[in-house]
């Protein structure tokens, strides 16, 4: 019995520091701060993550002995098991994560990558739309505009209107985001718009206190379970940062 808490806490620990890992590259690259938020994947995730380091080494607990003569192949299957778990979960997460911040109209949308319909992108990558090029990495800002072909836009419109995919999806529609600089800073709101939105809200006001109304503009995010807010440069129409905060009254 004695034997089996170092093999546990040995496990235990590789099994942490890949977590660890893990979560580096979900929360710092493929879902940067406070997109993770905003697309819900934060608790799944990291539930996901606790399962997985805790049965292996459960696992190892249960099955050590150190004079087994099968204890290798034991522990090497159980690593392999631990490892596919941990493989699909990635996989999941990196299916799911923000692909594109996409500038529509008068808002921001995050388009998942699941979510961007694969006709639409075969038809950008045929034109060689260099911005409708997904990163492995975060997520790519872009704005996406109207078809100049009369009849794909109606195709756009009735198909959205029945629910399929909409500007934000279509990889065929996006632009680099400085060429729709004039419809960003016509679209965005001032702050005290959004001071007053917030106006019972005391971190959301101090979070805002630091901003110049003159220098600072925002616009609403479109999350898939929480809406945000993006804060655009005044004069340039760059974006600046992503607040947590409502966009909209409930």
């Amino acid at each position: 019995m004695k034997s089996r808490f170092p093999a546990f806490l040995t496990h235990l620990t590789i099994s942490g520091v890949v977590a660890a890992l893990a979560m580096m590259v979900v929360f710092f690259v493929w879902y940067p701060a406070p997109l993770h938020t905003a697309v819900g994947v934060t608790q799944i995730f990291l539930m996901l993550l606790a399962i997985d380091i805790i049965i292996g080494p459960v696992i190892t607990f249960i099955i050590y002995k150190p004079n087994k003569s099968s204890l290798k192949f034991d522990l090497t299957v159980i690593a392999l098991l631990q490892l596919s778990a941990l493989g699909y979960g990635m996989n999941t997460v990196f299916e799911g994560r923000p692909a594109f911040v996409v500038f529509n109209v008068d808002r921001y949308t995050i388009a998942r990558a699941f979510e961007i319909d694969t006709a639409s992108m075969t038809k950008a990558e045929k034109n060689g739309n260099e911005s409708a090029k997904i990163s492995w990495f975060q997520p790519k800002w872009v704005a996406a505009v109207a078809s100049t072909d009369s009849k794909r836009r109606q195709e756009i419109m009735f198909s959205s209107a029945m629910g399929g995919a909409d500007w934000p999806l279509l990889p065929e529609l996006y632009v680099p985001l400085t060429q729709e600089k004039s419809q960003i800073l016509k679209k965005a709101k001032p702050l005290e718009e959004l001071r007053r939105l917030h106006s019972n809200d005391a971190s959301a006001l101090t979070d805002l206190a630091v901003w110049n109304d003159n220098n600072v503009k925002w616009l609403p995010l479109i999350g898939k379970v929480r809406n945000m807010v993006v804060l655009v440069d005044a004069g340039s129409a760059k974006v600046i940062q992503i607040l947590d905060m409502k966009p909209w009254p409930n």
